[in-house]
């Protein structure tokens, strides 16, 4: 009975130690998510929360200007996306927002050129191709954002970040992917898509650097610059064709509409500006992730708010991939805690020693060793960050 009894107090000690230990380890990680809180660039999360609201945004009016109002004509819009960034930031710099820098066209091109080239691709690669090919290949632009930094310009990603990207690409794959059709010109123009794609997300954040200027300034030349790429390719996409009923030539220009069209342009504005706010502060990466929780997002919006149907193949889909964002976010805030705890102990001053005197050496010897005068002006270069 005696046995039975100790047996009974065992359980309950091991109960109690395993609530212990289960309870510490629910605090510790409380603590440590507060700290991966603390930690985060409150600067960069309002460029975040800017770009949700402002591409959101953007999708729905321009949808609003080409399906209710008619105007439709993708490239010509852009276009005046384009103008209107150009035409505002000027504004801007005119009443001093921000300094102009000069920057040298020639290294400025080659981004307007990846933006054009970004626009002329993607829609070539909708046209040609399924909507579901043309969604997963938008999704792989994320994991060549990752080769390409590795093979050309020697950044790689830690491991771990590398696995949280899994779950975000498979999620957005399975949630907005229905069919799988490929063709041979179509395959081409999708594949160039991301190739330049990603290259303009990496400049985007290079040039600034090399650049020494900041998102705004470096606008102010991209925008005119991708405009002028754009207007020979917007006959080729958009019907100009004088006379024809369909064409841009026919359309109704009253006020309400062109009013409404220019309001597109300063939507626009915020979303060209954000993601160089964003790429410049951060990483195309952590820009690719935060487009996957916006799409995400709009199709949640899409099952609550417009009747879209739910499926388990896409409620799936949205719960992997956004537990991927969660994760990679999760990890990409612990780095930068350690890094900034790392470079505050590194700025610490080191303490004084008194200079030992009387009886009292062999004490202060043993809590310090002093540094050779020959020595001393090595010690004065604090370790890079």
């Amino acid at each position: 009975q005696e046995s039975r009894v100790r047996r009974k107090e065992g359980k309950k000690e091991r109960a109690f130690a395993g609530e212990c230990v289960s309870g510490y380890v629910a605090m510790s990680a409380v603590s440590k998510l507060r700290a991966n809180l603390a930690a985060a660039d409150m600067k960069v999360a309002s460029f975040m929360l800017l770009n949700f609201a402002s591409s959101t945004g953007i999708v729905v009016s321009n949808k609003i200007v080409m399906d209710k109002l008619g105007f439709k004509f993708a490239t010509t819009l852009t276009f005046v996306h384009f103008t209107m960034t150009f035409l505002m930031l000027l504004f801007a710099s005119v009443v001093g927002v921000f300094e102009r820098k000069k920057l040298p066209i020639e290294k400025v091109a080659k981004l307007a050129a990846g933006n054009m080239g970004f626009v002329v691709l993607t829609n070539l690669s909708l046209q040609y191709n399924s909507i579901g090919f043309y969604q997963i290949m938008k999704v792989m632009t994320t994991p060549t954002v990752v080769i390409i930094e590795a093979l050309v310009y020697q950044k790689y990603l830690e491991n771990n970040l590398k696995v949280s990207l899994i779950p975000v690409c498979l999620g957005v794959i399975l949630t907005s992917a229905t069919d799988y059709r490929l063709n041979m010109i179509g395959t081409i123009y999708a594949v160039a898509g991301v190739l330049v794609t990603s290259f303009y997300q990496i400049w985007s954040g290079t040039l600034q650097k090399s650049l020494e200027c900041d998102a705004l300034q470096l606008q102010l030349y991209t925008a005119p610059l991708s405009a002028l790429f754009l207007i020979p390719f917007m006959p080729l996409f958009d019907n100009y064709t004088i006379g024809a009923p369909s064409s841009i030539w026919s359309f109704e220009y009253s006020t309400t509409n062109v009013l409404c069209i220019l309001g597109t342009g300063v939507i626009a504005l915020l979303v060209n500006v954000s993601i160089f706010l964003i790429i410049g502060k951060s990483s195309p990466l952590t820009y690719n992730i935060l487009g996957h929780a916006k799409t995400c997002f709009i199709l949640i919006t899409d099952f609550i708010f417009f009747g879209r149907p739910l499926d388990l193949k896409g409620t799936g889909g949205i719960v992997c991939a956004m537990s991927g964002v969660f994760w990679y976010t999760h990890l990409k805030l612990e780095k930068v805690r350690i890094e900034k705890e790392a470079l505050a102990r590194t700025s610490e001053p080191p303490p004084s020693v008194d200079a030992p005197s009387g009886d009292k050496t062999t004490e202060s010897s043993n809590q310090y060793t002093a540094v050779p005068v020959a020595d001393a002006g090595t010690d004065k270069k604090s370790p890079s960050a």
